[in-house]
């Protein structure tokens, strides 16, 4: 067998290694967050940071108001930064209605999403924080969730479940939905195996003094967008104690992109950041699994030029496309949207070439948060 076919197997199947082990810890059981009702000894501090969101915030808004935990317990303040649109109108009522919520529009010289974050930590009443996204859509138990989980797991920081709401129900949703869960399973996985990988800001759960301690790790305005990764990253080296809660009341959706220019600039501006994390595992499981999907998408390649070794090629493509639908069959069972493997087979033939594009438009772009 040719020296390049081994290391191609030995790329993919380490992948397999990773994402079955992945699988393996998100099958851990996770309580309810119902038995929080009653804990008195918590206070948080709701966190959302928004720029132009006016179709979306009030929905959020809506949502926080039928939280079930109780209200003297809890604040929200929104942070604007600085929105040219009527996201402070449609906040309107439910501030003149609600005494805990709260609303903050960023003074002159702050800007951008990190700058909102800490402007809201600056002004937050309580010193424990819940960062949700202004487009995200949270459940009732939402909060109790949260805060019942912290008490079974005491944590510095807690990361929670993310993926997409229903929209038009077409091919790019679907798309977005289970890449997005692809990543959650890794990002869950990895937290329970005591090497967390990823995390989502739109749903973070952490201490006021864990993001006073990991200033030194973040780049700044430098890197406008990784708030959570540089903050999971500064817990880790600080060694504090990071946890992931799989509860599906925890669970967040955020609004579906309406293109596929979209989602590639998001997924871009995700990866883009990844060069500054100097979190030397962190880096390589991107590398591998770069090298990974580029192995796979090449395997037309490796069948010319290799023809006596395309039995173990193909079977090789084949465990590891069997792996990832394993994967998504736990994160869509756990999130309620099995019906979407479905379109398992036409979403993996795009996403290799997908996933290439989005590579070499972090290598060679420039991230930003909204404009």
């Amino acid at each position: 067998m040719a020296i390049p076919v081994i290391i191609i197997l030995l790329v993919v199947y380490f992948y397999v290694l990773v994402i079955l082990l992945c699988y393996l810890e998100t099958g851990k059981e996770t309580d309810s967050g119902d038995d929080a009702i009653g804990l008195t000894g918590r206070n948080i501090s709701i966190l959302v940071p928004f720029r132009n969101e006016q179709d979306h915030i009030g929905n959020l808004a809506g949502d926080l108001v039928k939280q079930s935990f109780p209200p003297g317990k809890w604040e929200v303040l929104f942070i604007d930064d600085q929105s040219g649109d009527d996201s402070a109108q449609v906040l309107a009522p439910f501030l003149s209605e609600r005494a805990n919520f709260h609303y903050h529009r960023l003074p002159p010289g702050i800007s951008g999403k990190k700058g909102a974050i800490s402007f809201g930590i600056q002004h937050a009443a309580h010193d424990r924080i819940i960062q949700v996204d202004a487009d995200c859509r949270i459940q009732p138990g939402f909060i109790s969730s949260h805060v019942s989980f912290l008490e079974k797991n005491p944590s510095d920081l807690v990361a929670g479940m993310v993926t997409t709401g229903r929209g038009t129900g077409d091919f790019l949703e679907t798309f977005e939905r289970l890449d997005m869960l692809a990543l959650a399973g890794v990002g869950a996985g990895s937290f329970n195996l005591g090497r967390p990988l990823m995390c989502s800001g739109a749903n973070l759960n952490y201490s006021r003094q864990l993001y006073q301690e990991t200033r030194p790790f973040d780049p700044g305005n430098s890197v406008p967008s990784g708030d959570d990764m540089f903050l999971m990253i500064g817990a880790r080296k600080l060694g504090k104690t990071l946890s992931f809660n799989l509860d599906p009341q925890s669970m967040v959706t955020t609004a579906p992109v309406k293109n596929w220019l979209t989602l590639i600039g998001q997924r871009i501006r995700w990866g883009g950041k990844s060069a500054r994390y100097r979190m030397p595992d962190i880096q390589l499981m991107a590398l591998w699994v770069s090298l990974t999907n580029i192995a796979v998408l090449l395997l037309p390649l490796w069948f010319f030029l290799y023809t006596g070794s395309w039995p173990w090629l193909a079977g090789a493509c084949t465990v590891k496309i069997l792996s990832d639908f394993v994967l998504l069959l736990r994160m869509t069972g756990m999130t309620g949207s099995r019906k979407d493997l479905i379109l398992f087979v036409p979403a993996t033939l795009i996403y290799y070439p997908y996933f290439l594009i989005t590579v070499l438009g972090a290598l060679l772009g420039k991230s930003a948060w909204k404009e």
